[in-house]
């Protein structure tokens, strides 16, 4: 392979999904109110990135844009260098409510979207994310028969089981309780890191970001436009997770913190 071909793919990984001068608008009578400004940022291959901002900033927008589910918005959004223009397969997407069929049990609910392929197959793709979410002997349970936590499980295999490069998270845990949601960050992560699936993930828990991502985009309010862009480097100490007490963490917090209530120091 050629040292330019290896250049273009290095480029190509390190802006997987390219948002460029992005801006949307709605109309009041016949006035445009902005609500995405001038949003441009990429995410390389295989990185978890994390939106951050208060409720109505723009966050869930920017995230029906990319998934190809809202198309009318000014500007360019690639994934793979290809334009998005309309939902595909490629790129899966959990919202904050599980959204699983109630009347279909979690093995039915993950092998929904699977098709063109035997039943051999099917089971085995099944079987595999079913192990993923950690969701073994709970295969037949219907919707109504789980926990919160476990629905959401259910919801993040039917949005894997095709294998998309891309996975976008809408609020996933923002209906759960606190120790729910704790542990469902914590399976995330080791979801994340054995699928290596490229994620964004949409949220309003600057602790959910810090320990999440490896680059948190911070927006400011109505218009959303991009405040600030922070890499996260921290260690992984707690059991191979971050340590949300550590004096790292706390320091990564404090900074997005300072980002959203600067006026008011």
């Amino acid at each position: 392979m050629s040292e330019a071909t290896l250049a273009k793919e290095k480029i190509s990984e390190e802006n997987y999904i390219q948002v460029e001068n992005v801006n949307k608008y709605y109309l009041r009578g016949d006035e445009k109110m902005p609500i995405l400004q001038n949003v441009s940022f990429s995410v390389a291959k295989g990185e978890m990135v994390c939106i951050v901002g208060a409720s109505g900033c723009g966050k869930s927008t920017l995230l029906r844009a990319i998934a190809g589910l809202d198309p009318a918005y000014e500007g360019v959004i690639k994934v793979n260098g290809q334009p998005v223009v309309k939902p595909e397969k490629s790129r899966g997407i959990v919202f904050q409510e599980h959204r699983l069929f109630p009347w279909m049990t979690v093995r039915q609910n993950i092998m929904y979207g699977l098709s063109k392929m035997d039943k051999k197959t099917k089971k085995q793709l099944v079987d595999q994310h079913i192990n993923l979410v950690r969701l073994n002997g709970f295969e037949n349970s219907y919707p109504r028969q789980l926990s919160g936590g476990m629905a959401q499980r259910a919801g993040i295999a039917r949005a894997l089981v095709n294998n998309p490069p891309v996975l976008l998270l809408d609020e996933p845990f923002g209906a759960l309780d606190t120790f729910t949601k704790i542990n469902m960050q914590r399976e995330l992560k080791r979801i994340q890191k054995e699928s290596k699936t490229t994620m964004i993930l949409v949220t309003h828990d600057i602790d959910e970001a810090v320990f999440l991502a490896d680059k948190v985009i911070v927006f400011t309010s109505r218009p959303g436009k991009i405040e600030a862009t922070i890499n996260v480097e921290l260690p992984e100490t707690d059991g191979n997770f971050r340590d949300r007490n550590s004096i790292e963490f706390l320091n990564v917090r404090r900074r997005i913190y300072d980002l959203f209530f600067k006026e008011n120091k």
